[in-house]
């Protein structure tokens, strides 16, 4: 016990206040410790975490605390690097699973109510033995996977957003289609195994997001490609500047920024 916890149990004893038992924490289920029973995904740029307790599932949100930390510059007022997972909803139903609540938010996020969280099963705040035995009388469509869409598992790709098992990455040969060239260039790129098959995505700034995610061949991930930022350009051939003829000045090229996100 700490001397700040010492202090407080003496005070309460001296204002005859019982003292304060086992906090409540010390009883809680740890979150996003990556057991078989949760499934995290990136919505909208921020880490959701969905666990599946048997008869309900869970919406978890991370959230990032700040605090002041001490820098090579001085006091910084920095996000800790590790989440605070936020209960964000409770979804009860017999067919919910953590894989078809995520599909449901990624849908609901997709119209533009990303901020508000799904709504909630109706008494999901009683105990179970208020509620009784469910019936049909109260279906939830809405978490169900549409039969249009393919069901997010974690090996679903889309449009904006490639989800599957990393395969190879490294410096890969495509046809050039730009008249007058040589037939093929090299770009870096990377193979994802996803639930429609193989898939390439290429780029040279999934170098940095995969190293930033600290990915290994066999992981289950996320790729998003998010906007295109100006870099220095080189010549792939001898690694020399690529100058400008008339100002003489290094050249600058458009490069595409991803995000990579391991899915556990």
């Amino acid at each position: 016990m700490t001397l700040f916890g010492v202090l407080k149990r003496a005070v309460a004893t001296i204002l005859g206040q019982p003292p304060v038992v086992a906090s409540r924490a010390a009883n809680e289920v740890p979150v996003g410790t990556g057991a078989d029973n949760e499934f995290q995904i990136l919505i909208n740029g921020v880490p959701n975490l969905f666990r599946d307790e048997g008869d309900h599932v869970v919406h978890f949100v991370a959230v990032f605390d700040r605090s002041i930390q001490h820098t090579a510059f001085g006091h910084k007022v920095l996000p800790e690097v590790v989440p605070r997972w936020h209960k964000l909803g409770r979804h009860d139903g017999e067919s919910v699973t953590p894989q078809s609540v995520a599909e449901a938010v990624m849908r609901h996020a997709k119209e533009g109510a990303s901020a508000a969280p799904l709504p909630q099963s109706k008494g999901s705040d009683e105990s179970r033995e208020s509620r009784g035995p469910r019936t049909a009388q109260h279906p939830r469509p809405d978490l169900r996977p549409a039969k249009t869409e393919p069901r997010y598992d974690g090996n679903a790709s889309r449009s904006n957003y490639t989800v599957g098992k990393l395969v190879e990455w490294g410096e890969m040969e495509f046809p050039n289609r730009k008249p007058g060239g040589k037939a093929t260039y090299t770009s870096f790129a990377v193979k994802l195994d996803t639930h429609a098959g193989e898939r390439t995505l290429q780029g040279e700034g999934l170098k940095d997001a995969l190293a930033d995610a600290a990915c290994k061949i066999g992981d289950r991930v996320g790729i998003k490609r998010l906007h295109k930022e100006k870099v220095p350009a080189f010549n792939h051939a001898n690694g020399r500047p690529v100058l400008d003829p008339e100002t003489g000045e290094q050249k600058l090229w458009d490069r595409w920024v991803w995000q990579v996100n391991r899915i556990h």
